[in-house]
């Protein structure tokens, strides 16, 4: 049976099923303004939303997204994150949802898990989802000392530094950073 819950920062207004869904809540309550200036109030029944597909990075998977209305605008929003906001407590403070299957399309709450940037990309490195890791070496320039990664993201973490950071250098052209040389 499928239990529903309040999203978090939505309450009242939708809610999240254990079966992976995003609902509108009975008797959600919106305004629109008018041609006159007048405002007209509408009072929705309960309705399940369609998410939108969207390709991630030209890539073959795909993340499941909905528009959530608050206030007069509206928000784009991953229905993974949503779900496990809903259910998945992290505890940590955690910033990443990432799918232990593997599929992006299953959003049922025991397949989702709350982890670091670095615990998300290991994950899809291992199970074979990111395919193409830019695989990089660092030489130390004082010892010459030899660091090899599986990828850049790797590789930023290891210099204390975002995700992006050794991609971005590397792709503005700069060879050597942080006491390191990329070869």
């Amino acid at each position: 049976m499928t239990v529903y819950k309040s999203i978090p920062g939505y309450e009242g207004i939708y809610e999240a099923g254990s079966d992976g869904t995003i609902w509108t809540c009975d008797n959600k309550v919106t305004f629109r303004k008018l041609p006159n200036g007048s405002l007209q109030k509408r009072t929705w029944k309960r309705r399940k939303l369609s998410p939108k597909i969207e390709r991630r990075n030209g890539s073959v998977h795909h993340d499941l997204r909905v528009e959530l209305w608050k206030n007069g605008t509206h928000k784009t929003k991953l229905v993974s994150r949503l779900v496990a906001s809903t259910f998945v407590p992290s505890k940590d403070d955690k910033p990443c949802v990432n799918h232990i299957d593997g599929n992006p399309l299953n959003n049922m709450p025991d397949n989702l898990e709350w982890v670091t940037h670095a615990e998300n990309m290991k994950h899809a490195y291992e199970t074979g989802l990111n395919k193409e890791p830019k695989k990089v070496t660092l030489i130390k320039k004082e010892t010459n000392e030899i660091e090899r990664f599986r990828s850049m993201s790797m590789a930023s973490t290891f210099l204390g530094k975002s995700h992006g950071y050794v991609s971005d250098k590397i792709k503005r052209g700069i060879k050597e950073f942080c006491g390191y040389e990329v070869v």
